[in-house]
């Protein structure tokens, strides 16, 4: 079952099935909620429910699509001018755009993650220490 947060996986895979312009159901709430799993009825009226997850999603993928507009117009923009005149508030914008993009979309390629591991990449071995005394001052 949804909550007002998160959709189900049916759920899920309709939004994915009719918001993203690559599928072949795109922009098609019938033929998206009938390839996600939903009966024929109730795809047939899908868009007619109260459906407060579908509307939050909806405008979530709005943002996401101006955003992401925006991003392509700043990372265009070249911070030379004719006279050679270098714009570094423009520079320090679109690295930090690049920061983000790298981050988020190009994670597994720039993760700044970094693995915890014990001698020569092997598992950090635990031991436990008896014996301790706590000395008060």
């Amino acid at each position: 079952m949804a909550n007002q947060y998160t959709p189900d996986p049916r759920q899920q895979l309709f939004l994915a099935y009719y918001l993203d312009p690559k599928s072949a159901t795109f922009s098609n709430a019938y033929q998206s909620a009938i390839k996600a799993g939903y009966e024929e009825e109730y795809a047939k009226v899908i868009l007619h429910k109260d459906l407060d997850w579908l509307s939050e999603s909806v405008k979530d993928s709005l943002l996401l699509q101006k955003a992401e507009k925006r991003l392509n117009e700043l990372l265009d923009l070249e911070p030379v001018d004719k006279e050679g005149k270098i714009d570094n508030s423009l520079i320090a914008n679109q690295m930090k755009a690049v920061n983000l993009v790298a981050k988020g979309i190009g994670k597994a390629k720039y993760s700044e993650r970094v693995e915890q591991t014990g001698k020569d990449g092997g598992a950090i071995q635990v031991q436990e220490i008896t014996g301790m005394k706590i000395i008060k001052d």
